[in-house]
């Protein structure tokens, strides 16, 4: 009898291709798949472990297209921290996301990236790592709860030259970050991230953005983008002319029509009322960018709120220091006319904005609350309230906002991404252990499965199986994860397909999920019954 590892048995497998399912067992030995079908006299294995899989579905290891965990990562408990992950079955991380990532660090960005860090974790963290290399070894020496494929990011990048200069690129300047850039790619990274929507890769322009991403043609490496605009914003008084999210997508098409390599345009999302009815619109576009030839595809989780920092409403001339900017009665008064320009051009609410985590625990009591909470509670004004907080609270505060691609159960546009054939799928969480949680923390994948896929059929089980794991792996050239077929790596998630779910709510968002049984990572089960083991290791850098 063949000398397994463990064995899945009698299970149904999806193979994470989108083809129909087969009854049969996985035999997993030294971390690999080694045997997929009906394998003899699997009933009688008595090799070191045996799983039944009677009526549950085996698929691949789900793969979190967007993450941040790569600032949990780290930390020598990050297995406590992230099990919410495994326990909904990711056993991949996409990390280093939006333009901010840990390394690499200069004397320039060295006290910079830490600050922007802060918004991404909680605990401290030593940063004994200088570059990329640095980095991805330090997280192989400690030990990995999940595998992570570690992009490099963009306004690190920036910073590690410019530091906060806002001010455009000179070409000496330029080819400094495309050589941190090319050093972080043959150091182990698999892309490059940009953050348009945030300081300081708002400052960027698009020259700057070719010119920073010409080493991925070189080496292969695949570009993310967490856009310019998700609002409809038009300019001039062209009625024709596209709305600022839907030229965004051109923008992320530019990296690839200049170097021919993937590019990913971020957490596809229509942020306020205002913008949902461009949803065709832009996913028009979208296509046509597919039919042109352009190698495109997005992602999305499947909630209608997002978190984000509590300065993203912030024009960028007050990115540099918001508190200075809002304690100028000029600047105040400028920004206050903004914001509620903003929030009637876009259709936004204050009702929206839920706090999830403040650095200071003096008010720790607003996690869970909204701006219009906090303001009712003060007996002020919404706008001059979110003003006030920013602030009292400081840049790093945490936020959600409950308006992208609908509010409550209108989601006509989310469901329409999600539809999508190039759509993948993400959490796109920050999660820290401490504050008010983003329920995609928890429930992202079953929710997936659950709502969209049992109750609601708007995709078949291999069809969102795929797109949580084949091509997902594909975007990101992970040539051995998201296909169960032998001689892979053994990432494997075994739920029950009537039973997986979601039970987060917006007031409850940290509830564990229903349906997963038991989750392997290389091999080795990390979560049994539903419940994580935090001090497992099994995960791995997965480097191109």
């Amino acid at each position: 009898m063949p000398d397994y590892d463990l064995v899945l048995r009698n299970g149904t497998i999806y193979d994470g291709n989108g083809s129909e399912p087969i009854d049969g067992s996985i035999g997993i030995r030294d971390g690999k798949i080694a045997a997929v079908g009906e394998l003899h006299d699997v009933d009688d294995f008595t090799g070191q472990e045996s799983i039944d899989c009677h009526g549950m579905a085996i698929a691949p290891g789900f793969i979190d297209m967007h993450s941040h965990s790569d600032w949990v990562l780290p930390q020598p408990d990050h297995g406590k921290t992230l099990a919410p992950l495994l326990e909904q079955g990711i056993t991949t991380l996409v990390a280093g996301n939006c333009g901010c990532t840990p390394a690499p660090l200069t004397q320039l960005n060295e006290r910079l990236v830490p600050r922007l860090g802060r918004l991404l974790h909680d605990e401290t963290l030593d940063y004994r790592w200088r570059d990329m290399g640095e980095f991805l070894s330090h997280l192989e020496c400690q030990g990995l709860a999940l595998n992570c494929a570690q992009l490099v990011g963009h306004g690190s990048l920036r910073a590690a030259v410019k530091g906060i200069d806002s001010s455009p690129a000179d070409e000496q300047e330029l080819a400094a970050m495309s050589d941190l850039a090319r050093q972080a790619l043959d150091q182990g990274a698999i892309g490059i991230s940009t953050g348009l929507g945030y300081a300081p890769g708002i400052f960027a322009d698009q020259r700057e953005l070719i010119a920073v991403t010409a080493p991925l043609a070189e080496r292969g490496g695949i570009y993310t983008s967490h856009a310019r605009s998700y609002v409809a914003l038009t300019t001039g008084r062209d009625d024709s002319a596209d709305p600022s999210n839907v030229s965004a997508l051109d923008e992320t098409a530019a990296v690839f029509r200049a170097h021919g390599v993937k590019v990913q345009h971020s957490h596809l999302i229509f942020v306020g009322d205002t913008t949902w009815p461009t949803t065709d619109r832009a996913l028009e576009h979208f296509e046509s960018l597919i039919d042109e030839g352009v190698d495109i595809a997005c992602d999305a989780f499947p909630y209608v709120g997002g978190n984000t920092t509590l300065i993203v409403f912030l024009p960028a001339w007050a990115l540099a220091n918001p508190r200075a900017a809002i304690q100028d009665p000029v600047k105040r008064d400028k920004l206050a006319t903004s914001l509620q320009r903003m929030q009637h051009l876009f259709g936004m609410r204050w009702e929206d904005t839920q706090i999830l985590w403040v650095p200071d625990s003096r008010y720790r009591s607003y996690e869970g609350q909204t701006i219009a909470d906090i303001a009712k509670e003060r007996g002020t004004d919404p706008t001059q309230t979110y003003l006030d907080l920013v602030a009292e609270l400081g840049s790093e505060t945490r936020i959600i906002n409950w308006n992208y691609s609908g509010r409550d159960d209108e989601e006509t546009s989310l469901r329409k991404v999600l539809l999508h054939s190039h759509t993948c799928f993400e959490t796109d969480t920050i999660l820290t252990g401490n504050g008010f949680d983003n329920p995609a923390s928890y429930g992202t994948f079953p929710r997936l499965l659950g709502r969209y896929v049992r109750e609601l059929g708007l995709l078949t089980l291999p069809e969102a199986i795929r797109r949580m794991t084949g091509y997902s792996a594909e975007r990101m050239q992970l040539h051995d994860r998201g296909r169960i077929a032998e001689g892979l790596a053994a990432d494997v998630v075994v739920f029950d397909p009537e039973t997986i779910g979601d039970n987060t709510t917006r007031s409850a968002p940290n509830l564990a999920p229903s349906g997963i049984q038991s989750v392997i990572i290389n091999g080795t089960p990390v979560v049994r019954g539903g419940k994580a083991d935090p001090t497992l290791r099994a995960g791995a850098v997965l480097r191109p």
